[in-house]
């Protein structure tokens, strides 16, 4: 099953580079605007204090227990596996944490969701790029709670609240008194249901300005599938595919449409 999804991902991965367009292709104002502005400027932001916590992440071999590492993930729960490991597998890449940044940043929102603390490294990216937002990130796994929340403190970011435990329960109830979400980055349980659930969910709370962003969606088969089945809802007016994350816009002033874009 693992090498299957591993197949899969390089498949898929030379399938995108080969039929995704760039800005030469784009006819939709909207898209063009943001692919020019947002997507291919590759310059900002960059956190020094931020990148040295992630330098430290990656060349630690202590040894943590991984307890409820969530699904779609190759550590079994109460592992004890080094935080160097741990860190390599789950923290997005520098150009994609900076990516997601910007996408959230051209929102100027208030409010953000992010499902899948893990570290914490992009939430704080988000939280420094968004200082006026609140940032409610969600985590079962007890240890990476105490050491992002740890984390959080050294750096001075006050905009970042934790929400603890399992998101199945944790998020509907959160929905109940937080009903309008500017922005939500989804990186929690890679599976088919329990994804297309978190989003349903997640819309009815969101604006027309609103932005979802889907991650991981080539992760599997499963994980297509949800993302072609979001992105197919009536409610989307415009989905923008970049292999490793899908964004979700909402009411862009133009005829629902799908892109597959190279980033």
């Amino acid at each position: 099953m693992k090498l299957f999804s591993i197949l899969y991902r390089i498949f898929e991965f030379i399938k995108h580079y080969i039929v995704g367009n760039n800005e030469h292709g784009l006819h939709s104002p909207f898209v063009f605007e943001l692919y020019t502005k947002t997507i291919q400027n590759h310059e900002y932001p960059y956190f020094d204090e931020l990148e040295q916590h992630y330098f430290e992440l990656i060349h630690d071999h202590h040894l943590i227990t991984n307890k409820n590492p969530g699904a779609g993930t190759s550590f079994h729960k109460n592992l004890r596996v080094p935080i160097n490991r741990l860190a390599r597998h789950s923290i997005k890449s520098l150009p994609w944490r900076k990516l997601i940044c910007r996408l959230v940043e051209e929102r100027k929102p208030k409010v953000i969701i992010e499902l899948g603390t893990s570290f914490g490294i992009t939430t704080a990216y988000i939280a420094m790029s968004c200082p006026d937002a609140i940032i409610y990130t969600f985590e079962a796994n007890p240890t990476l709670i105490e050491l992002s929340r740890d984390f959080f403190k050294r750096a001075g970011i006050t905009n970042i609240e934790i929400i603890e435990g399992n998101i199945d329960e944790t998020l509907p109830l959160f929905l109940q008194t937080h009903t309008h979400i500017d922005v939500a980055y989804i990186d929690a349980n890679h599976r088919f249901a329990p994804t297309i659930k978190y989003v349903e969910r997640i819309m009815e709370c969101v604006s027309w300005k609103s932005l979802i962003i889907m991650d991981d969606i080539y992760w599997s088969y499963p994980m297509t599938k949800a993302w072609k089945a979001i992105a197919s809802k009536k409610a989307i007016t415009v989905s923008v595919d970049l292999w490793q994350i899908g964004l979700l816009y909402f009411n862009t002033g133009q005829a629902k449409e799908n892109f597959k874009l190279r980033f």
